[in-house]
Protein backbone atom coordinates (compact mmCIF):
# COMPACT_ATOMS: atom_id res chain seq x y z
CA UNK A 1 0.00 0.00 0.00
CA UNK A 2 1.39 3.44 -0.43
CA UNK A 3 1.82 5.66 2.03
CA UNK A 4 0.47 8.91 0.35
CA UNK A 5 -2.57 9.55 1.43
CA UNK A 6 -5.87 12.13 0.29
CA UNK A 7 -6.91 13.40 3.76
CA UNK A 8 -10.02 15.29 3.98
CA UNK A 9 -11.17 16.60 7.29
CA UNK A 10 -14.23 18.33 8.74
CA UNK A 11 -13.80 22.21 8.74
CA UNK A 12 -12.63 23.48 12.14
CA UNK A 13 -10.56 20.54 12.44
CA UNK A 14 -6.94 22.10 12.65
CA UNK A 15 -4.60 19.99 10.19
CA UNK A 16 -1.09 18.72 10.75
CA UNK A 17 2.00 17.79 8.90
CA UNK A 18 3.84 15.27 10.60
CA UNK A 19 7.41 15.36 10.92
CA UNK A 20 10.12 12.82 11.33
CA UNK A 21 8.53 10.42 14.48
CA UNK A 22 10.75 7.94 15.72
CA UNK A 23 10.42 4.53 14.06
CA UNK A 24 6.91 2.64 14.15
CA UNK A 25 5.91 0.16 12.14
CA UNK A 26 2.07 1.75 12.80
CA UNK A 27 3.07 4.71 11.62
CA UNK A 28 2.67 6.48 7.83
CA UNK A 29 4.41 9.58 6.41
CA UNK A 30 2.79 12.39 5.23
CA UNK A 31 5.58 13.89 3.25
CA UNK A 32 6.54 11.86 0.37
CA UNK A 33 10.55 13.29 -0.14
CA UNK A 34 12.39 16.46 1.14
CA UNK A 35 13.59 16.98 -2.23
CA UNK A 36 9.92 17.73 -3.92
CA UNK A 37 7.75 20.84 -2.65
CA UNK A 38 5.68 20.51 0.61
CA UNK A 39 2.29 18.99 0.48
CA UNK A 40 -0.12 21.49 -0.20
CA UNK A 41 -3.55 21.84 2.05
CA UNK A 42 -6.45 23.64 0.57
CA UNK A 43 -9.80 24.17 2.06
CA UNK A 44 -12.95 23.52 -0.62
CA UNK A 45 -16.45 23.49 1.23
CA UNK A 46 -15.64 22.48 4.71
CA UNK A 47 -13.07 20.18 3.93
CA UNK A 48 -9.23 19.87 4.00
CA UNK A 49 -7.45 17.99 0.80
CA UNK A 50 -3.76 17.05 0.72
CA UNK A 51 -2.71 17.35 -3.08
CA UNK A 52 -0.09 15.17 -4.30
CA UNK A 53 3.11 17.06 -4.99
CA UNK A 54 4.82 14.31 -7.57
CA UNK A 55 1.69 15.26 -10.04
CA UNK A 56 3.76 18.61 -10.36
CA UNK A 57 6.87 17.18 -11.70
CA UNK A 58 7.63 16.29 -15.05
CA UNK A 59 8.61 12.73 -16.18
CA UNK A 60 11.93 13.43 -16.06
CA UNK A 61 11.85 14.46 -12.70
CA UNK A 62 9.96 12.06 -11.26
CA UNK A 63 12.32 9.42 -12.98
CA UNK A 64 15.39 11.36 -11.43
CA UNK A 65 13.90 11.46 -7.78
CA UNK A 66 13.40 8.15 -7.70
CA UNK A 67 16.48 6.80 -9.33
CA UNK A 68 18.34 9.36 -6.87
CA UNK A 69 16.46 7.43 -3.70
CA UNK A 70 17.24 3.95 -5.56
CA UNK A 71 20.50 4.94 -5.49
CA UNK A 72 20.78 5.99 -1.49
CA UNK A 73 19.17 3.18 -0.64
CA UNK A 74 21.81 0.88 -2.51
CA UNK A 75 24.75 3.08 -0.65
CA UNK A 76 23.29 2.62 2.72
CA UNK A 77 22.30 -1.21 2.23
CA UNK A 78 26.05 -1.59 0.72
CA UNK A 79 27.33 -0.14 4.07
CA UNK A 80 25.25 -2.27 6.58
CA UNK A 81 26.11 -5.37 4.31
CA UNK A 82 29.93 -4.71 4.37
CA UNK A 83 30.17 -4.10 8.01
CA UNK A 84 28.16 -6.92 9.01
CA UNK A 85 29.80 -9.52 6.89
CA UNK A 86 33.47 -7.95 7.80
CA UNK A 87 32.69 -8.54 11.16
CA UNK A 88 31.48 -11.48 11.08
CA UNK A 89 33.50 -13.33 8.72
CA UNK A 90 36.15 -11.17 7.80
CA UNK A 91 37.63 -8.47 5.17
CA UNK A 92 37.76 -11.96 2.78
CA UNK A 93 34.02 -12.49 2.97
CA UNK A 94 33.15 -12.73 -0.41
CA UNK A 95 35.11 -16.19 -0.18
CA UNK A 96 34.10 -17.25 2.88
CA UNK A 97 32.63 -20.88 3.11
CA UNK A 98 29.57 -21.15 6.01
CA UNK A 99 30.20 -24.98 5.35
CA UNK A 100 32.23 -27.40 3.36
CA UNK A 101 29.49 -27.04 0.76
CA UNK A 102 27.82 -23.88 1.09
CA UNK A 103 29.75 -20.44 0.03
CA UNK A 104 29.05 -17.38 1.85
CA UNK A 105 28.05 -15.46 -1.57
CA UNK A 106 26.91 -18.13 -4.68
CA UNK A 107 28.60 -18.52 -7.06
CA UNK A 108 26.80 -16.97 -9.61
CA UNK A 109 26.22 -13.94 -7.76
CA UNK A 110 30.29 -13.79 -7.29
CA UNK A 111 30.89 -13.96 -11.00
CA UNK A 112 28.38 -11.58 -11.73
CA UNK A 113 30.10 -9.41 -9.26
CA UNK A 114 33.69 -9.61 -10.32
CA UNK A 115 32.88 -9.62 -13.90
CA UNK A 116 31.20 -5.96 -13.28
CA UNK A 117 34.19 -5.24 -11.57
CA UNK A 118 36.56 -6.54 -14.03
CA UNK A 119 34.31 -4.37 -16.85
CA UNK A 120 34.67 -1.10 -14.57
CA UNK A 121 37.03 -1.04 -12.12
CA UNK A 122 37.04 2.92 -11.43
CA UNK A 123 32.90 2.69 -10.82
CA UNK A 124 33.68 -0.38 -8.41
CA UNK A 125 36.62 -0.12 -6.46
CA UNK A 126 35.36 -2.76 -4.37
CA UNK A 127 33.07 -6.06 -5.07
CA UNK A 128 31.12 -4.66 -2.58
CA UNK A 129 30.25 -1.99 -4.53
CA UNK A 130 28.80 -3.78 -7.63
CA UNK A 131 26.02 -5.68 -6.24
CA UNK A 132 22.58 -4.81 -7.45
CA UNK A 133 19.53 -4.08 -5.78
CA UNK A 134 18.49 -7.96 -6.53
CA UNK A 135 21.59 -9.37 -4.40
CA UNK A 136 20.91 -6.52 -1.56
CA UNK A 137 17.01 -8.34 -1.58
CA UNK A 138 19.36 -11.89 -1.65
CA UNK A 139 21.85 -10.87 1.69
CA UNK A 140 19.11 -9.21 3.75
CA UNK A 141 16.42 -11.58 2.94
CA UNK A 142 18.13 -15.38 2.90
CA UNK A 143 16.93 -17.30 5.88
CA UNK A 144 20.44 -17.88 7.87
CA UNK A 145 21.45 -14.73 7.07
CA UNK A 146 18.56 -12.75 8.11
CA UNK A 147 18.53 -14.73 11.57
CA UNK A 148 21.88 -13.54 12.24
CA UNK A 149 22.78 -10.66 10.74
CA UNK A 150 19.97 -8.11 9.97
CA UNK A 151 17.26 -9.26 12.06
CA UNK A 152 17.69 -7.33 14.96
CA UNK A 153 18.50 -4.18 13.02
CA UNK A 154 15.50 -4.24 10.53
CA UNK A 155 12.94 -5.58 12.77
CA UNK A 156 11.96 -2.39 14.66
CA UNK A 157 9.80 -1.67 12.19
CA UNK A 158 8.98 -4.88 9.74
CA UNK A 159 7.47 -7.54 11.22
CA UNK A 160 9.60 -10.08 9.71
CA UNK A 161 11.84 -11.49 6.58
CA UNK A 162 8.10 -11.92 4.84
CA UNK A 163 7.14 -8.54 4.48
CA UNK A 164 11.13 -7.12 3.95
CA UNK A 165 11.33 -9.64 0.86
CA UNK A 166 7.70 -8.41 -0.40
CA UNK A 167 8.63 -4.56 0.31
CA UNK A 168 12.23 -4.99 -1.93
CA UNK A 169 10.42 -7.12 -4.14
CA UNK A 170 8.21 -4.26 -5.27
CA UNK A 171 10.99 -2.38 -5.61
CA UNK A 172 13.19 -3.94 -8.11
CA UNK A 173 10.79 -4.38 -11.16
CA UNK A 174 10.54 -0.07 -10.32
CA UNK A 175 14.34 0.05 -10.46
CA UNK A 176 14.24 -1.98 -13.37
CA UNK A 177 11.94 0.50 -15.57
CA UNK A 178 14.10 3.31 -14.33
CA UNK A 179 17.72 1.36 -15.53
CA UNK A 180 15.86 0.85 -19.30
CA UNK A 181 14.02 3.84 -19.90
CA UNK A 182 10.62 3.09 -19.21
CA UNK A 183 7.92 4.95 -17.38
CA UNK A 184 6.77 4.63 -14.34
CA UNK A 185 3.19 5.92 -12.73
CA UNK A 186 2.75 7.92 -10.05
CA UNK A 187 1.98 5.00 -7.68
CA UNK A 188 5.11 3.16 -8.63
CA UNK A 189 6.83 6.57 -7.53
CA UNK A 190 4.97 6.89 -4.32
CA UNK A 191 5.88 3.17 -3.90
CA UNK A 192 9.74 3.76 -4.32
CA UNK A 193 10.28 7.38 -2.68
CA UNK A 194 8.27 5.86 0.63
CA UNK A 195 9.65 2.33 0.90
CA UNK A 196 13.15 3.54 0.92
CA UNK A 197 12.52 6.21 3.12
CA UNK A 198 11.27 3.91 5.75
CA UNK A 199 14.03 1.71 4.85
CA UNK A 200 16.40 4.23 5.31
CA UNK A 201 15.41 5.49 8.81
CA UNK A 202 15.96 1.67 9.88
CA UNK A 203 19.41 2.32 8.88
CA UNK A 204 19.74 5.18 10.90
CA UNK A 205 18.03 4.07 14.05
CA UNK A 206 20.14 1.04 14.10
CA UNK A 207 23.79 3.03 13.80
CA UNK A 208 22.04 5.41 16.76
CA UNK A 209 21.79 2.50 18.99
CA UNK A 210 24.78 0.88 17.98
CA UNK A 211 26.46 4.52 19.06
CA UNK A 212 27.79 4.51 15.49
CA UNK A 213 26.44 7.32 14.00
CA UNK A 214 28.66 9.89 12.37
CA UNK A 215 30.06 12.44 14.64
CA UNK A 216 29.01 15.24 11.80
CA UNK A 217 25.66 14.19 10.66
CA UNK A 218 25.53 15.78 7.68
CA UNK A 219 24.81 15.32 3.57
CA UNK A 220 27.38 14.39 1.53
CA UNK A 221 28.05 13.28 -1.97
CA UNK A 222 27.80 9.87 -2.87
CA UNK A 223 27.82 10.41 -6.86
CA UNK A 224 29.27 11.83 -9.78
CA UNK A 225 28.20 11.57 -13.62
CA UNK A 226 29.18 13.68 -16.57
CA UNK A 227 28.20 14.63 -20.33
CA UNK A 228 31.35 11.57 -21.65
CA UNK A 229 29.44 8.54 -19.84
CA UNK A 230 31.81 8.57 -16.54
CA UNK A 231 29.85 7.10 -13.41
CA UNK A 232 31.51 6.96 -10.36
CA UNK A 233 30.58 5.90 -7.12
CA UNK A 234 31.87 7.79 -3.61
CA UNK A 235 33.55 4.24 -1.72
CA UNK A 236 34.64 6.52 1.46
CA UNK A 237 32.49 9.81 2.54
CA UNK A 238 34.38 10.12 6.25
CA UNK A 239 37.20 12.54 4.05
CA UNK A 240 37.03 14.71 1.29
CA UNK A 241 36.90 13.11 -2.46
CA UNK A 242 39.37 14.28 -4.57
CA UNK A 243 39.85 12.56 -8.13
CA UNK A 244 41.94 13.04 -10.59
CA UNK A 245 41.31 12.37 -14.22
CA UNK A 246 44.33 11.31 -15.63
CA UNK A 247 43.74 7.64 -16.20
CA UNK A 248 45.33 6.06 -13.55
CA UNK A 249 42.53 5.41 -10.78
CA UNK A 250 39.81 7.46 -12.52
CA UNK A 251 39.13 7.11 -16.89
CA UNK A 252 41.65 10.06 -18.28
CA UNK A 253 39.63 12.99 -19.71
CA UNK A 254 41.53 15.15 -22.37
CA UNK A 255 40.04 18.09 -23.49
CA UNK A 256 40.32 20.84 -26.55
CA UNK A 257 39.29 24.49 -26.62
CA UNK A 258 36.04 24.57 -27.55
CA UNK A 259 35.38 21.76 -25.69
CA UNK A 260 31.99 22.09 -23.70
CA UNK A 261 31.45 19.30 -20.30
CA UNK A 262 28.85 19.16 -18.30
CA UNK A 263 28.91 16.85 -14.49
CA UNK A 264 26.22 16.21 -12.42
CA UNK A 265 26.54 15.84 -8.40
CA UNK A 266 24.36 13.54 -6.14
CA UNK A 267 23.78 13.92 -2.57
CA UNK A 268 22.49 11.33 0.24
CA UNK A 269 18.70 11.94 -0.50
CA UNK A 270 17.66 11.22 3.14
CA UNK A 271 18.63 14.73 3.81
CA UNK A 272 16.18 17.96 2.64
CA UNK A 273 18.00 19.63 -0.34
CA UNK A 274 16.27 22.84 1.41
CA UNK A 275 18.62 21.93 4.53
CA UNK A 276 22.11 22.75 1.98
CA UNK A 277 23.76 24.55 -0.54
CA UNK A 278 25.88 23.22 -3.28
CA UNK A 279 28.44 25.68 -4.57
CA UNK A 280 31.01 25.22 -7.14
CA UNK A 281 34.16 26.89 -9.08
CA UNK A 282 36.07 25.95 -11.74
CA UNK A 283 39.29 27.40 -12.25
CA UNK A 284 42.74 27.58 -14.36
CA UNK A 285 46.35 27.91 -12.37
CA UNK A 286 44.90 27.99 -9.17
CA UNK A 287 42.96 31.62 -9.32
CA UNK A 288 41.91 32.50 -12.69
CA UNK A 289 38.09 31.55 -12.66
CA UNK A 290 36.85 29.69 -15.77
CA UNK A 291 33.25 29.69 -14.66
CA UNK A 292 31.43 29.46 -11.29
CA UNK A 293 27.80 28.80 -10.10
CA UNK A 294 25.73 27.21 -7.56
CA UNK A 295 23.53 24.03 -7.84
CA UNK A 296 24.05 20.32 -8.52
CA UNK A 297 24.73 20.52 -12.39
CA UNK A 298 27.94 22.21 -13.12
CA UNK A 299 28.53 23.29 -16.75
CA UNK A 300 31.25 24.93 -18.74
CA UNK A 301 33.14 25.61 -22.35
CA UNK A 302 36.63 26.00 -23.13
CA UNK A 303 38.31 27.93 -24.96
CA UNK A 304 41.93 29.21 -26.45
CA UNK A 305 42.78 30.99 -23.12
CA UNK A 306 42.28 27.58 -21.74
CA UNK A 307 44.89 25.96 -23.23
CA UNK A 308 47.98 24.43 -21.62
CA UNK A 309 46.22 24.79 -18.50
CA UNK A 310 45.09 22.13 -16.27
CA UNK A 311 41.55 23.15 -15.10
CA UNK A 312 39.81 22.19 -11.66
CA UNK A 313 36.88 21.98 -9.98
CA UNK A 314 35.80 22.70 -6.67
CA UNK A 315 32.51 21.49 -5.65
CA UNK A 316 31.55 22.70 -2.02
CA UNK A 317 28.35 21.43 0.43
CA UNK A 318 27.41 23.92 2.89
CA UNK A 319 24.71 22.98 5.60
CA UNK A 320 22.31 26.00 7.04
CA UNK A 321 24.28 25.34 10.71
CA UNK A 322 26.09 27.18 13.02
CA UNK A 323 29.14 24.57 12.77
CA UNK A 324 30.58 22.79 9.95
CA UNK A 325 32.02 19.25 9.59
CA UNK A 326 35.43 20.71 7.84
CA UNK A 327 35.70 24.19 9.08
CA UNK A 328 33.28 26.25 6.96
CA UNK A 329 31.90 23.76 4.54
CA UNK A 330 30.66 20.44 5.12
CA UNK A 331 32.10 18.18 2.02
CA UNK A 332 33.90 19.03 -1.12
CA UNK A 333 34.98 17.56 -3.93
CA UNK A 334 37.61 18.66 -5.63
CA UNK A 335 38.56 16.99 -9.44
CA UNK A 336 41.82 17.37 -11.41
CA UNK A 337 41.91 17.40 -15.24
CA UNK A 338 44.50 17.21 -18.21
CA UNK A 339 45.86 19.95 -19.88
CA UNK A 340 43.57 21.78 -22.38
CA UNK A 341 44.85 21.03 -25.71
CA UNK A 342 44.40 23.02 -29.04
CA UNK A 343 41.61 22.99 -30.82
CA UNK A 344 42.05 19.65 -33.43
CA UNK A 345 42.06 22.12 -36.48
CA UNK A 346 44.76 24.25 -35.52
CA UNK A 347 47.13 21.25 -34.79
CA UNK A 348 46.30 18.95 -37.78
Amino acid sequence: MSHLYLWKRKKGVQSEKMGNPKIDKHSKKLEISENVDSNILRESKGECIMSNPLMKLTETELRDLCRHHIDTFENWSRRIIDENFKTCYGPGYFNYMVSADQPLIKSEIKRRIEQRVRDNPGRFPRKIDAILLEDIEYFLCRDDLYSSQFKAILEPFYSGVLEVRKVLNRLIPIRNKLSHGNTISIHEAEQCICYIDDFIDVYKQHYVAMGKERDYNVPVFLRIKDSLGNDIIRKDSNYTWELSFCGALEPKIQFRSGDSYKLWVEVDSSFDSAFYEISWVVTQDYTTVIKKGTGSVIAFTLNNKNVSYAPEIRISLITKRDWHRFHNVDDIIEIHYQEVLPPIEDTY
